[in-house]
């Protein structure tokens, strides 16, 4: 509610308002209508320095020198009664703060928010708090440092902020001694120092982390003892990052160590890379590494992550590698300047072809089945392999379901390393009899199919019965096939499609 002043001071206001008033009609336009009114008004009284509502201030509103006094929030209400439209001065103050004053425009009948009026402390003004609260951060000049000798930041400054139970913050008088200690850490030496300081006449106290040789999250607790109890900060947490690329911890490989690159121009094969520094931590974040390859296209560079890891795009394009086997090379620096390099081999794989010996369906026979690219270089990973024998009383058995594994090399980063042999390029099956002794009866074969389904190609090949005409393709998806018979049976070749 508001608090006027004795009443004698009423009639001299308002033969003063009324007198403004005729007085400011005399200068309004004719056709401009002027009515009264009650006129509602609201606003907040903040310290200066601290943005902080003041409690307590008063607040007087001219001409009609009312008084009204703040509540605890800094906060202030008012109803006033005007003849017409005018202006109103609304001025705080407060013991220990200098004045602050605004003016609004007031128009009957409406409800008008008054800017804050803000009153700074002064000078010779008393400070005052109560006994330590709580404990918070104010700042800190860095969320993310280095390892030690990294050549990135490798110290930060934290501030701490001791108040009362009011938010004031603790005078000198009314000091604390703070101790600081670590919750979690990498454990690679990190430092805090001091250990213990005691608050200034802000309440505030600074302590300083250095990392150490390990890169990871660290956390800094701020606690004193008053009265009894402990006040403590929540942990403040950092990230330290790792240093620069070293050789014995540069990884690199594709994602896919086979893919069709000889058969379709502009498939991708991401090319990653993981790296570490010397300690074994991962380097800092926007590490760069550049690349380069010998067959295709590739990224030219990426930036690590906090994870150390990286990756481009390694891309199927002229020139394509004649033999099938691309080299894809990373390239960064240590901390001395020295190349810190790796080398990976990547298989571009074209169209199936397929041997097959003999190249007849007969029982009681052994076969040994080829299957590669044109370079002879095994098929990409996950691409099958069935065989099924039709007719009575007979079956294949051996490799009859096959899919053939992820490619590999051996001693090596070239075309005569890459592995090759039994289960990957070579594989053998057998056509037995299969009698049900439930109901016996005379094996007879009918023929042999063989299908392959791949990324490579798609080709199903059908073996006839000895006598009978040549084996066949049944179907095919990649290109044209070609059919030759050889000294060791039958080899089915898939021209691929340009």
């Amino acid at each position: 509610m508001p608090r006027p002043f004795a009443s004698h001071h009423i009639l001299p206001v308002l033969l003063v308002a009324l007198f403004f008033s005729a007085g400011c009609d005399a200068f309004r336009p004719d056709d401009e209508t002027e009515t009264g009114g009650v006129v509602s008004l609201s606003g907040q009284v903040i310290n200066a320095s601290t943005a902080e509502p003041i409690a307590g201030a008063f607040v007087r509103i001219l001409p009609f020198d009312l008084l009204f006094e703040t509540t605890t929030d800094g906060r202030y209400e008012a109803v006033v009664e005007i003849d017409s439209t005018m202006d109103l001065s609304i001025r705080a103050t407060k013991d220990g703060f200098s004045e602050a004053a605004t003016q609004v425009l007031a128009l009957a009948e409406r409800a008008i928010t008054v800017p804050n009026l803000s009153l700074s402390p002064a000078a010779d003004a008393p400070r005052e708090s109560g006994r330590a609260a709580n404990m918070l951060l104010l700042r800190q000049t860095a969320s993310v440092i280095g390892v030690r000798e990294s050549g990135s930041e490798e110290v930060a400054t934290l501030t701490f902020q001791l108040a009362d139970s009011v938010g004031r913050p603790v005078i000198l008088n009314q000091s604390s001694r703070v101790r600081f200690s670590f919750g979690v850490r990498p454990g690679g030496g990190e430092e805090i120092a001091p250990q213990e300081a005691q608050t200034n006449d802000q309440g505030q106290v600074e302590v300083t982390l250095s990392s150490g040789t390990r890169a990871g999250v660290v956390q800094v607790i701020a606690e004193t003892d008053v009265a009894g109890r402990t006040v403590r900060s929540q942990p403040v947490a950092l990230t330290i990052h790792g240093g620069h690329p070293d050789q014995a911890h540069f990884s690199l490989g594709p994602v896919r160590r086979n893919f069709p690159g000889l058969n379709v121009i502009g498939l991708t094969n991401e090319i990653s890379v993981i790296v570490g520094d010397r300690f074994s931590n991962p380097v800092r974040p926007g590490t760069s590494v550049n690349f380069s390859s010998t067959h295709g296209i590739v990224g030219g560079s990426t930036l690590t992550d906090a994870e150390g890891r990286g990756s481009v795009n390694l891309t199927s394009a002229n020139p394509l590698p004649p033999d099938g086997i691309a080299h894809v090379t990373a390239v960064t620096a240590d901390d001395q300047q020295n190349v810190v390099t790796s080398t990976t081999p990547v298989v571009f794989t074209g169209t199936p072809v397929v041997q097959v010996s003999p190249g007849v369906a007969r029982i009681g026979q052994a076969y040994s089945l080829t299957v590669t690219d044109f370079n002879g270089n095994p098929l990409v990973a996950g691409t099958t392999i069935s065989v099924a024998a039709e007719g009575t009383a007979v079956k294949a058995t051996g490799n009859t379901e096959v899919q053939i594994p992820e490619t590999s090399f051996s001693g090596g980063l070239n075309f005569e390393h890459v592995v090759r042999g039994a289960g990957i390029t070579e594989f053998q099956f057998f056509v037995v009899e299969d009698i049900d002794p439930d109901a016996p009866a005379i094996p007879a074969i009918s023929s042999i199919t063989i299908e392959l389904n791949g990324e490579n190609g798609s080709i199903e090949i059908v073996l006839p019965p000895e006598g009978g005409s040549a084996p066949r393709v049944v179907t095919h998806d990649s290109g044209d096939v070609t059919s030759e018979e050889t000294a060791a049976g039958y080899r089915f070749s898939v021209t691929p499609i340009r």
